[in-house]
């Protein structure tokens, strides 16, 4: 009695195998399709700061929004941090919950320090209670060098138009 599913060397056929591949990769698929919509990416920096020990904000401003019923209205805030157990500065963007955002924000920002640099681009979902993100933190050799920080964020902030706001320092 002849198989039909096998060539007459005894193999399975292309057809069964090239099926057998497509619902393993459908299943390989459709977890990554239905994650979470916040993504990061990050460039440079020597590690990631929720490992520093008592980490503190050295110093802070203040993210307006630029349109609309956010216009001059503080949506967030930009932050230089530090941290003595990882002897590191990095950059932490907080955005206030409570604002009305439709849709997701694009976070960006960077922290400069010693001729090196960290860069983070996060896209959040902003609840209610509000949300961070930081870049990864930067290992410096001297305390007292000066660091620098930029920050935008990047949505439609329930207006028709997708605009950017933000800020940067130096301290």
């Amino acid at each position: 009695m002849k198989d039909n599913n096998r060539t007459t060397s005894g193999r399975v056929g292309i057809g069964r195998l090239k099926a057998a591949l497509a619902v393993v990769a459908l299943g390989v698929a459709l977890p990554l399709m239905s994650a979470s919509a916040a993504q990061a990416t990050d460039w440079g920096g020597d590690g990631n700061p929720t490992g520093c020990s008592s980490p503190y904000t050295v110093a802070s401003q203040t993210i307006y929004g630029s349109r609309g019923s956010l216009n001059g209205v503080a949506i967030g805030q930009l932050e230089l941090r530090w941290s003595w157990g990882c002897y590191a500065n990095w950059s932490r963007v907080v955005l206030y919950g409570g604002m009305g955002y439709s849709d997701p924000v694009t976070i960006r920002q960077e922290v400069y320090a010693e001729g090196r640099s960290a860069i983070s681009e996060d896209v959040v979902t902003v609840p209610a209670g509000g949300t961070s993100a930081w870049t990864r933190y930067l290992h410096l050799a001297n305390s007292s060098s000066t660091a620098c920080v930029s920050g935008s964020v990047s949505s439609n902030f329930g207006t028709l138009n997708f605009h950017t706001n933000g800020t940067s320092f130096c301290a």
